[in-house]
């Protein structure tokens, strides 16, 4: 059996300036969250742990944050496979140029839409290269014809969820117009699950795993 964690959001480097002086505090705790996502994974036994976008807060975040993230996620014994968000968008001079992705040889960025085979499934990784877009991520995705089992990784906002201007769209529908048999979403931090027509499971958002309210 397959068995992998699914996050996304952790949004590391953020000022946290809504809860003032104690922002430092908040900022720390981050980093212990995401410690605590490698230790579930290890406990869980997971085969993998990805991160489905917004890892941090943006491309300007301190360097030396970029290498205690990769320092944390290069401690799990699995793989780990990393798409860009909104918020840390690939673009030259990105937090993903870092040295610091190199350090770990279990560390995948993923830096192009296209299928990715691995042990046991196929990937389908959605990267974004810029903070707004009126498109949607996943629309690429065909595994219909996947023998595999198959995986996509995205980030974006899927239809029906509140807001006041349409930013990466997503169709409620995505994991199933596009073959596949789970869908792991980052872009908004509470959990939300979205059934097939079956009453399967097949698309969710994680939430984040540090709530900023």
């Amino acid at each position: 059996m397959l068995r992998f964690i699914h996050t996304a959001d952790w949004q590391i480097g953020m000022k946290a300036a809504h809860v003032g002086a104690v922002g430092q505090i908040v900022r720390a705790e981050r980093l212990e969250a995401a410690s605590r996502v490698v230790e579930a994974a290890t406990n869980h036994r997971a085969d993998f742990i990805m991160l489905a976008g917004d890892t941090f807060e943006d491309n300007a975040v301190d360097r030396v944050l970029v290498q205690q993230i990769a320092d944390i996620l290069g401690t799990f014994s699995g793989k780990v496979y990393i798409i860009s968000g909104n918020h840390d968008p690939l673009v030259p001079g990105s937090v993903w140029d870092h040295a610091a992705w190199q350090s770990y040889s279990n560390l995948n960025l993923l830096r192009k839409a296209e299928p990715l085979a691995i042990d046991g499934a196929t990937l389908y990784p959605c990267p974004l290269s810029e903070k707004h877009s009126l498109k949607d991520p996943t629309r690429w995705i065909n595994a219909n014809d996947d023998k595999n089992i198959a995986i996509g990784i995205g980030h974006g906002t899927v239809e029906g969820v509140s807001q006041s201007e349409l930013d990466y769209p997503i169709s409620r529908d995505a994991a199933t117009r596009a073959g596949l048999d789970y869908l792991g979403l980052g872009h908004w931090h509470s959990f939300a699950s979205y059934e097939s027509p079956d009453g399967t499971v097949r698309m969710a958002y994680s939430g984040t795993h540090e709530t900023t309210a």
